[in-house]
Parts: structure tokens; sequence; C-alpha cells
């Protein structure tokens, strides 16, 4: 798999904006451990406690999903089609298992197996649909695992930053810790924000367009094949594909 370059030269950039703010000083300035745990670790944590270890498993592989490129080839769907169409008019729907072995896509496989074994159309449909529900629900669960994160990581960031208040207080009699534990505090509501709009928020979007367009990909799929079905033409077939694409760009 690729790496999907624009994620990860979105977060150099993230971190290089935060570096030129801190020019006039230097990068320890803004370093806490203590902040990053009570930021950081709290937020996930607190996600975590909320999940289900094979809810842990899918968040996990998502997050390779979310820094990879997925590769959906509409253009190729569609000659694929405008192939099977052809092959379908000449010598049957049975004409179309000397090509669904070669088919890389489970999905696209597995619909072109069920109008090869002669189901209806309509269960057609049906099956498929419930096999897009559940891809729909697993992914609605992992984008919703980083929108948590999202929202609790300037949370946890106020809490550190409370109590860090709590510490500088404490320490009134002594002014030389006043200023360590009050940049202690304020570091905290730092990492918190910072999390929540540079880390999990933009992993969570990027989540959610790989979705959109595995969504339309077997949506392409799922009419492209009843087409097949119903006998209509590869010419037909292409052109109702392909307005599919029109709506998308539109």
């Amino acid at each position: 798999m690729k790496l999907d370059i624009l994620l990860v030269l979105g977060y150099l950039l993230i971190v290089g904006v935060v570096f030129m703010g801190v020019a006039q000083g230097s990068a320890q300035e803004i370093w806490s451990p203590e902040a990053l745990v009570v930021s950081f670790g709290g937020a996930m944590i607190a996600t975590l406690a909320g999940l289900s270890m094979q809810e842990i498993r899918e968040s996990l592989q998502a997050l390779r999903v979310a820094f990879t490129v997925s590769v959906f080839d509409y253009e190729r769907l569609i000659a694929d089609f405008v192939t099977y169409a052809g092959i379908s008019r000449k010598d049957g729907l049975l004409g179309l298992e000397k090509v669904v072995s070669q088919i890389p896509d489970g999905f696209l496989s597995r619909a072109v197996q069920m109008a090869i074994d002669g189901v209806e159309p309509d269960l057609v449909e049906e099956r498929l649909a419930v096999e897009m529900a559940s891809m729909d629900e697993r992914h609605a669960r992992t984008r919703a695992t980083y929108d948590t994160m999202a929202t609790y990581s300037p949370a946890f960031g106020m809490i550190g930053t409370i109590l860090g208040l709590v510490f500088v207080l404490k320490s009134l009699d002594d002014p030389s810790q006043i200023g360590p534990k009050m940049g202690v505090a304020l570091l905290s509501t730092f990492y918190g924000v910072f999390a929540c709009y540079a880390i999990f928020t933009p992993i969570a979007k990027k989540l959610d367009r790989k979705h959109r367009h595995e969504v339309l990909y077997r949506q392409m799929i799922v009419k492209g094949i009843i087409w097949l079905q119903t006998g209509d033409s590869p010419r037909s077939i292409e052109a109702k594909l392909r307005s599919f694409l029109r709506e998308k760009r539109g």
C-alpha cells in the first residue's frame, strides 16, 4: 500500500507552523511530559475505556487505512462492467464463470457470482445492501472513536490546566515555582487543543472521505450487477454508471 502523502505532509506542515510560532524561543519550552500525559493519555484512555477489544482492533486497522492511499478506480470498474455485459450478451450470465475468479475485489466478485448462480435481482440487491450496511456501521464506529478522542482532548487539557493552577496557588510562597508550574498548566490546554484539531480530527475526516469513496464504488457495483442481470446493453450500462461520476463531481 502507498503512503497517503497528503495526510503526512499535513502533519509535517502543522509541526512546522508550531515551530515557527516558537521561533523566538526553543522547542524545549513547549515540551512538558506531565501535560502530555494528562491531555493525550487521558483522552485516549477515556476513549478506550468505552470500547470493546473488537472496536479497538478496528480503530487500529482504520489508522492504517487513514495513512495509506485507497484506490477506487471508477473508470476501471465501468470498463469491467462493459466487458461483463458483452460476455453476458454473447454467452449468457454463465459465461461470466470464466472471469469471476479473476476479479480482485471481493464485493464485486460475490455480486457477479450471485448473478451467475441465478439469484433474483431483488435478492441480489438486498444481500449486497446488507453487506454495505454492515460496512457503514463498522466505518461509523471507527470514525466515532477518533471523533471521541478529538472531543475529549481539550477537556483533559483543561483538566491539566486546572490541576496546574492548583499547584500554582499552592506555590505562592515560592515565586520561583510559579512560572514553571504555570507553564505546565497552560501547556495542558495547548496539547489538548492541538490533539483535537491537528491529530484526531484530520484522521476522522480522512476516514470519512475514504468511506464516501468506497460507498460510491459499491453503489456502482450494486446497480451495475442489477442492470447486467436485466439484460441492459454494454453502452447503456456504461452511460448509467457514468451518471454516478457526474453526480460525484457535481
